[in-house]
């Protein structure tokens, strides 16, 4: 089971927020694996400068010989959550990926983890058909473009399985449009919610 806080954090945290950061938030990508939440996670962490973090990366770093097992997955879980508290701490935005939250659960320990900070948590939930996942997931093995080698088109089945409803307040976006249309309207959509301005990608 996760613990929710660690000792390294203070008690009563002091907050800074950056100048001109908008709304303190942490956005908690939704989704199947080949959902696209990594390329939604990219978009905005460069367009609205939120801390990208990933579990998957956190996992890697943990554990490099990594045989994916439960307990390796929990650990980066909770690498994860004091990850979000120490970016809080500083006063930066966050988005998390590599993190499917099938399990409301986990959404449950996230919302713990910011909110005696005064972050807002914003939950999106990339909507994608099973058979788009699949071969999405199918896709990135052939080009070997994903960081979690566990990541199979049969694992889309297992999470289906276990897979609780989104929150009702959860912003849904169509994840089998284009790519782009997808990250357009995460950025555009957490752009309004934050009140702060999208950055120009270069030409």
């Amino acid at each position: 089971m996760v613990e929710e806080s660690s000792a390294a954090v203070p008690e009563a945290p002091v907050v800074v927020q950056p100048p001109n950061a908008g709304k303190p938030i942490v956005v908690a990508l939704i989704g199947l694996p080949g959902a696209g939440k990594s390329v939604v996670a990219a978009a905005l962490a460069d367009q609205l400068r939120l801390r990208r973090v990933c579990r998957d990366a956190i996992r890697h770093a943990m554990f490099p010989k990594c045989t994916y097992s439960f307990a390796e997955k929990r650990a980066a879980f909770r690498g994860l959550l004091l990850a979000l508290e120490i970016n809080c701490l500083l006063g930066e935005s966050s988005v998390i990926d590599g993190v499917t939250f099938s399990r409301r659960r986990d959404l449950v320990r996230v919302d713990a983890a910011i909110r005696r900070f005064s972050f807002m948590p914003v939950p999106i939930y990339l909507q994608c058909p099973p058979d788009v996942a699949r071969a999405r997931i199918a896709a990135d093995i052939a080009s070997n473009r994903h960081l979690a080698r566990d990541r199979t088109p049969e694992v889309v089945t297992e999470v289906l399985t276990r897979f609780d409803p989104p929150p009702p307040n959860a912003l849904v976006i169509d994840a089998s449009l284009p790519a782009a249309e997808v990250c357009r309207q995460a950025v555009a959509a957490v752009a309004e919610i934050r009140g702060a301005a999208v950055r120009s990608s270069p030409a």
